[in-house]
Formats: C-alpha cells, structure tokens, sequence
C-alpha cells in the first residue's frame, strides 16, 4: 500500500510540473492490478499559447530565435508559427514534447 500512495504523489508532482508548462491531463485510466497490471496511462493535451511572431523577422521568414518560453536557447520560427523545434543552452536540437525533468 505504501508503494502506492508513493507513486499516487510522484504522479501528482508530476502532473503539476506539467501543469505548470501548459499541460493539462484529460484523461486517466489504470490497469487491473488484479491481473498484474499496475499501470496509470494520462492522456495531456497542450494548449500552444499565442506567443508574438519574433521582432524583425518578416512573414514568411523561418528563423532560429530566442525562445519566447525561456526553457531553451532557441526555438524555430517557421514563418508563421512557433514550433516544438528547439536547442537548447549546450546546442543540442530536440522536441519541446512533455518531460518529467522540466
């Protein structure tokens, strides 16, 4: 019992530190625990926020610029939107997708 009052908080801390990026859970659903299966699956959805086109850069321009979240070095601009392309401090490319670390 008590690994799963730990994995119910680890799960929650989680889902806040999400919350706090943009993702919102809609929807959970857990295994049979009976069959063996001790599974939790979220479902997250991401509401892009309407973050400005980048100063100076004309429609149509698809550029690398500072990333309007602050969470990396740059984010690539495509000419009309903000993309999940990004880099980070150490120029590493990578997906602005959901990560536990953040």
């Amino acid at each position: 019992m008590v690994e799963l009052v730990n994995a119910q908080t680890h799960l929650e801390l989680q889902l806040n530190a999400l919350g706090s990026l943009g993702w919102e859970a809609v929807g959970l659903t857990a295994s049979d625990p009976t069959l063996g299966l001790n599974q939790i699956h979220v479902l997250l959805k991401r509401i892009a926020p309407d973050w400005p086109a980048p100063a100076g850069v004309r429609g149509g321009d698809a550029v690398w610029v500072a990333d309007p979240t602050r969470r990396f070095a740059q984010r690539y601009w495509d000419g009309w939107r903000w993309t999940e392309h990004v880099i980070d401090e150490a120029g590493q490319r990578s997906s602005d997708y959901p990560n536990v670390r953040r």
